[in-house]
């Protein structure tokens, strides 16, 4: 009786893990389904990802873009209408700036009394120092653009930047995917480029 227990306990303490590796392989090709733009001449970039997500999970994942290229990221979830351009992205960078700091630092300063005798006192004397500090910038946010679930833009360097996903919840429904863990959805961040346009004469 008390093997029936135990091996009942771990059943339902596995459920969870077997839901959730079941919702990836179900996801994960995902992306595939996502509305590509090809007549504009965008190419599906290798970055793209799939994945299972709960309902208002979030996720960052780093992507780099290159100079003179021009891209488009777009998030869907084809097997969960209702999330149809409820999707909000960001896109931000890591920005390394100099700035310079003040500290104060005491040093030894001697003088003689009116007795010719030496004296060694502490006295304050400022210090600046060039650091560098890393502040996010967001370039792009889609809550600020009406939710729209595709941006298009060029690079003018190479750089590294972070896509941060937000996935919504649906409010007072069931989920539409078939997926096996009913809170799960999956979704796809599809990344296109092509050559950007340079301005100029060339070649």
């Amino acid at each position: 009786m008390k093997r029936i227990n135990i091996l009942t306990i771990i059943s339902l303490m596995a459920m969870p893990l077997i839901d959730f590796a079941q919702s990836h392989r179900e996801c994960y090709n995902t992306v595939s389904y996502c509305e590509t733009d090809r007549k504009a001449g965008f190419t599906k970039n290798m970055q793209s990802l799939s994945g299972a997500f709960e309902q208002g999970d979030t996720s960052e994942v780093q992507i780099i873009v290159y100079k003179n290229m021009e891209y488009r990221i777009s998030i869907c979830s084809p097997s969960n209408s209702e999330f149809l351009g409820k999707f909000q992205f960001k896109i931000s960078e890591d920005i390394n700036k100099g700035v310079w700091k003040e500290t104060t630092i005491y040093v030894d300063s001697t003088y003689e009394d009116e007795n010719y005798d030496t004296h060694t006192v502490k006295v304050p004397k400022l210090q600046r120092k060039r650091v560098y500090e890393v502040t996010e910038k967001v370039r792009y946010d889609n809550a600020d653009d009406e939710m729209s679930q595709d941006f298009v833009f060029t690079s003018n360097k190479t750089r590294k930047l972070k896509v941060k996903v937000y996935v919504p919840k649906a409010e007072g429904e069931e989920m539409s995917s078939g997926l096996s863990g009913s809170s799960y959805a999956c979704v796809g961040l599809l990344i296109e480029h092509q050559p950007g346009v340079i301005s100029g004469f060339s070649r």
